[in-house]
């Protein structure tokens, strides 16, 4: 396969991961935000801007919940926005029309034209949810439809690294923006709700661990080490880890691999030990440099 066609799968797959985590950011803290005064969402919003790693994006002056919103999902002037993400990953699948199942091509192109249909220009309203639904939806359909469409050779196993990379980073990025060291205030039992809806557990953590429970050491070990539920941060670098095996029949990823390895022995080793509130937050920042240099190596690699 042509180098640069390989490139284009695991940006795709980058830039359609990034727009999910913010559409569905959107959604979880639209509930939240429009109950919450606004000194709450305030301190909210600087914690969803953090985590999301919007730091030179030139952000509006007006941080209402409508404004904000608007900008983390509809600001084509915002490179991280949901919508601009879904453009790139649109604009990259154009040149793999060939080998991309058509299906896919379909729950990409719709979900970007869905999102792009509305004639909001300044700021987000409640009528607006059943749209991010809608596309959310479909976004989640293109994930299912992977497996189904692809065979377990390289072109799906760079797929799903890039996935993995941005969902790996995203996560540890949020969890790093709720540490309450970094915190003046403390998150209210409906932000946690929302915070938790964002990165799809509300249920599961429900189910598993309880509400009644609900802190930030207990979600933080949930989302690290529950190995059994596919969106743990272990669960996923161990995916990633077995992407990598298939990319190395016909890549040099020794690099990556390693990088990876040694990240997963981080987490278990961290868990194994009492850690500290300064420890945590180093390996949230390990977390996100690792997954960095992964990238990297695996662009190196393409050449």
């Amino acid at each position: 396969m042509i180098d640069h066609r390989v490139e284009n799968i695991y940006w795709m797959a980058r830039y359609m991961e990034r727009a999910l985590f913010s559409l569905n950011i959107g959604k979880s803290y639209l509930g939240y935000g429009l109950e919450a005064s606004q000194e709450k969402w305030n301190y909210c919003w600087q914690r969803i801007k953090k985590g999301m790693r919007i730091f030179s994006t030139p952000e509006p002056t007006n941080s209402s919940l409508p404004v904000s919103l608007f900008f983390l999902l509809f600001d084509s002037e915002n490179p991280l926005s949901a919508m601009s993400s879904l453009f790139s990953a649109r604009e990259n699948s154009k040149i793999l029309r060939d080998i991309l199942p058509v299906a896919l091509w379909e729950q990409l192109n719709e979900a970007y034209f869905l999102l792009s249909s509305t004639t909001v220009t300044s700021s987000l309203q409640p009528s607006h949810y059943p749209l991010i639904t809608s596309t959310i939806e479909k976004m989640l359909l293109f994930g299912q439809l992977e497996y189904y469409l692809f065979e377990e050779d390289e072109l799906w196993a760079w797929l799903r690294a890039g996935e993995y990379i941005e969902k790996i980073g995203n996560f540890a990025a949020l969890l790093f923006a709720y540490d309450p060291t970094e915190n003046k205030d403390n998150p209210s039992f409906e932000e946690w709700e929302a915070f938790l809806n964002s990165l799809f557990l509300l249920d599961l953590f429900r189910k598993k661990v309880g509400l009644a429970s609900l802190s930030f050491d207990k979600i933080t070990s949930f989302i690290l080490l529950a190995n059994k539920y596919p969106y743990s941060i272990l669960s996923q670098l161990e995916k990633l880890m077995g992407c990598l095996g298939i990319i190395s029949q016909e890549w040099i990823v020794d690099m990556a691999q390693s990088t990876t390895k040694e990240l997963l022995g981080k987490i278990v080793d961290s868990y194994r030990k009492e850690v500290s509130s300064e420890n945590r937050k180093k390996l949230f920042l390990e977390i996100q440099i690792a997954c960095n240099s992964i990238h990297q190596h695996l662009l190196s690699a393409i050449g």
